[in-house]
């Protein structure tokens, strides 16, 4: 989704659910590793933008890329209503339920490694692309055997899908 779609679908959702105007932009920021998005504010507590992660614009569905605009969306509702917006508190965590919008770290986005250990067999997942490009340089952690990557995947939404077919290096 481009960000005029995603200001569309954030400025519709916060008139409806909240009869307010979106007035900040949603922008692209390919700096996010650990979160999906942001609502960021000055010092003063005045809005400043919404930020949403690269790899979510290029590896997650449409509909998780939704659900994260309306994560951050209740944040910024919520504190231009003066209400409590942060992440864990009662009041936001009941309205993403209201919403059906998801929490704090519940989704995964992007591409995943399973590779398994040849010494016992057992199967992990990293999201560490270096891993699955040289898996000679590492060692699995339950008995410090080498590993073989058995397949890349890509989260949907709701199911991993096989990128590519079982491969060795």
């Amino acid at each position: 989704m481009k960000e005029e779609e995603l200001t569309q679908f954030a400025t519709q959702f916060l008139r409806t659910n909240f009869h307010i105007d979106l007035t900040i932009p949603i922008v692209r920021n390919n700096r996010l590793r650990s979160s999906y998005g942001r609502y960021v504010m000055t010092n003063k507590q005045h809005p400043v933008r919404i930020e949403v992660a690269g790899k979510t614009l290029d590896y997650g569905t449409e509909e998780a890329i939704k659900g994260i605009i309306k994560h951050e969306c209740i944040h910024y509702a919520l504190h231009m209503q003066g209400q409590s917006m942060r992440d864990g508190h009662p009041v936001f965590e009941k309205t993403l339920r209201k919403h059906n919008a998801p929490s704090t770290n519940t989704m995964k986005i992007g591409l995943f490694y399973l590779f398994r250990c040849e010494t016992c067999a057992r199967t992990y997942e990293t999201n560490r692309k270096q891993i699955s490009k040289t898996p000679k340089k590492y060692r699995t952690k339950c008995c410090n055997g080498k590993i073989t990557i058995m397949e890349t995947r890509k989260y949907d939404g709701k199911h991993f899908s096989k990128v590519s077919h079982s491969f060795t290096c």
